[in-house]
């Protein structure tokens, strides 16, 4: 955020002020018109929050556009660090149905785009099989910057981000959210049970139902009768959802 860079320039620019007086003049050119660009930096940012007032927090957040920016520069944990892009998530601004997943991985954080990758193309084929499209969900994580590795995000990543999606979930005010994987599952509905358990029927979150599945990645993993089992019951669970959101797109009728 802008209001971080301010705050390092202010430290720094009080600091090279009050190392003038022991001979900071005496550094060469360069060095000092670098300061005085810092010190316009500063007057500029200055005068900007004056005149504008300070960025919104999460609370004073109303649309997904200032979601989003918010998110762009977020810095609330070690992600931000190493992350090339945030992906905040994309699809239907009206959606019935999200889908959460877990972060993004490689392909994502190059494209700043969820479920790109193989992941993604089979996400995309499930979505066909019950007649949706991507453009008519949204489509999210709960993390929204890349773990390195693709490793599983740690509590402290899931709990700086989670108040994020919330805010999605709420402006976007979706009727169903399925969960992709246990990370989702455990964040959204605040449990530690296998996703085996958890999946097979709905939940509340609020208004809304939840259904669980597995993640399109851990189905990619496997081969053989284990992988069939694993798409039987995930077939199983699109089925589930399909019912229910043709069920609701009913009621949406006048």
């Amino acid at each position: 955020m802008e209001h971080h860079v301010k705050e390092a320039l202010e430290e720094l620019v009080t600091a090279l002020s009050k190392a003038r007086g022991l001979g900071l003049e005496r550094l060469p050119t360069k060095s000092l018109q670098a300061i005085s660009k810092m010190e316009e930096e500063l007057k500029r940012l200055r005068d900007k929050t004056h005149d504008h007032g300070p960025e919104p927090g999460l609370s004073q957040v109303t649309s997904l556009e200032q979601l989003e920016q918010l998110l762009h520069s977020c810095q609330d944990c070690q992600l931000s660090a190493t992350r090339k892009n945030v992906v905040v998530g994309e699809g239907s601004k009206r959606p019935l149905l999200m889908l959460v997943g877990e972060a993004p991985g490689r392909e994502e954080d190059v494209t700043g785009r969820p479920f790109v990758g193989k992941s993604g193309e089979l996400l995309t084929k499930m979505l066909r099989a019950i007649n949706l499209s991507r453009s008519e969900v949204y489509i999210t994580s709960v993390v929204k910057c890349r773990p390195p590795r693709n490793r599983t995000p740690h509590r402290d990543e899931i709990a700086a981000c989670l108040p994020y999606l919330h805010k999605q979930i709420e402006l976007l005010d979706p009727a169903l959210l399925l969960c992709l994987g246990s990370t989702a599952a455990h964040a959204l509905l605040n449990t530690e049970n296998p996703l085996s358990k958890l999946r097979g029927r709905f939940y509340s979150l609020g208004k809304r139902k939840v259904l669980v599945t597995y993640h399109p990645a851990y189905l990619l993993r496997f081969g053989g009768s284990k992988l069939l089992n694993l798409k039987k019951q995930a077939w199983q669970d699109l089925q589930m959802l399909q019912r229910e959101y043709e069920r609701l797109k009913r009621q949406e009728k006048p």
